[in-house]
């Protein structure tokens, strides 16, 4: 989710590039997307947050508040179909993204914990969900293990010794340190080419490192060889259609002492994700622990929508009291009346547009 620091940046830059200082982002036209229920951004706060951390911030919150059109998507793209069970999915999805869980909800996702669960073998090889970055990077080592493959221990290149210390989030998913071997479950981290499937979140198997004459980990490799499940382009291997050269990816993060560059392969390990990261993704198969609180407001919500349907995962058992646990949070209310204003304007706009 966009933060107000970062839209307050976003509106400098755009008023700088048009030298419209006295419009809001230069008179320059933008269309926000999003959902209001997903996690809010690390380390900054949500666009209708009422009370900004400083002037940057509060000239984002300000811009935001310069929307007045908007248009309301109702539909679960995700949760489809009418079956009993999908209906009963879709209402329980919608209750939770409020804290407003039923009994009989609980009890239904209860019917999911791994003791009932009778198909559970085939879960094993489903992505895990984790609320912590130390749960994730725990788990998908165990599995990189168990591979018996030698490990790459794979730095990436910096430009200065304080580009080495920002995080992966502002470098658009480079990480500082990858860890690969062949046969590793892998994900982009970016989108490179999302009309063949090469997008963000995109999943696969390493099948090779290539490296340069005389050189080895921890330096970076010239490609790294992934077999897509989902790729659809042209074909570079006649004998694997599916396999696909990832090459370093170099990025430019600008903080106040100047432009610092990293350059790493867009991946990680795949088998196991933080709820965090999981945002926007579908999962086919998932394994979920939604921790025992909910210590940001939604993360419960934005785990168990991940899938297509409740019989598509296995839960970690959580008590009644965790699942409402949300209706406690500060900045539940200040998302439920965003939420209310933005119906507001859905209505506005939906009474202003004429249909021919």
């Amino acid at each position: 989710m966009l933060g107000q620091v970062t839209f307050g940046w976003i509106d400098k830059r755009c008023k700088q590039a048009t030298g419209s200082n006295d419009k809001v982002f230069g008179g320059k036209s933008l269309i926000l997307t999003g959902d209001p229920g997903q996690l809010p951004p690390v380390a900054d706060k949500p666009l209708y947050h009422a009370k900004p951390s400083n002037a940057v911030g509060e000239q984002g919150h300000q811009a935001y508040h310069m929307f007045d059109k908007v248009v309301k998507l109702t539909v679960n793209q995700r949760v489809q179909g009418m079956t009993s069970e999908q209906v009963q999915f879709r209402d329980l999805l919608l209750r939770l993204r409020k804290g407003d869980s039923t009994v009989d909800d609980w009890k239904l996702l209860l019917t999911r914990q791994p003791s009932n669960v009778t198909n559970l073998c085939d879960f094993e090889d489903s992505t895990r969900l984790f609320y912590s970055n130390e749960q994730v990077a725990n788990y998908n080592h165990e599995q990189l293990t168990k591979l018996e493959h030698p490990i790459a221990h794979i730095n990436a290149r910096h430009s200065s010794a304080f580009a080495k210390k920002i995080s992966s989030d502002d470098m658009s998913g480079l990480e500082p340190v990858v860890f690969l071997a062949k046969c590793a479950r892998v994900m982009l981290t970016m989108n490179l080419w999302s009309s063949v499937g090469l997008c963000n979140g995109a999943t696969g198997t390493v099948v090779d490192i290539i490296y340069q004459n005389n050189h080895q980990p921890p330096d970076l490799p010239i490609a790294v060889i992934v077999e897509f499940e989902n790729y659809r382009g042209p074909v570079f291997n006649e004998n694997q259609p599916l396999c696909i050269p990832i090459y370093p990816i170099t990025l430019t993060s600008q903080t106040e002492i100047g432009f610092h560059e990293r350059q790493q392969l867009p991946l990680r390990l795949a088998w196991a994700l933080t709820i965090h990261k999981s945002q926007g993704l579908t999962l086919p198969k998932a394994w979920i622990d939604i921790s025992k609180s909910e210590r940001t407001a939604g993360v419960s919500y934005v785990a168990i929508s991940r899938i297509k349907s409740l019989a598509s995962c296995v839960i970690e058992p959580m008590t009644y009291e965790r699942l409402t646990s949300l209706k406690s949070s500060a900045n539940l209310q200040y998302r439920l009346e965003e939420e209310n204003r933005l119906d507001r304007l859905a209505q506005t706009t939906s009474s202003a547009v004429t249909i021919e």
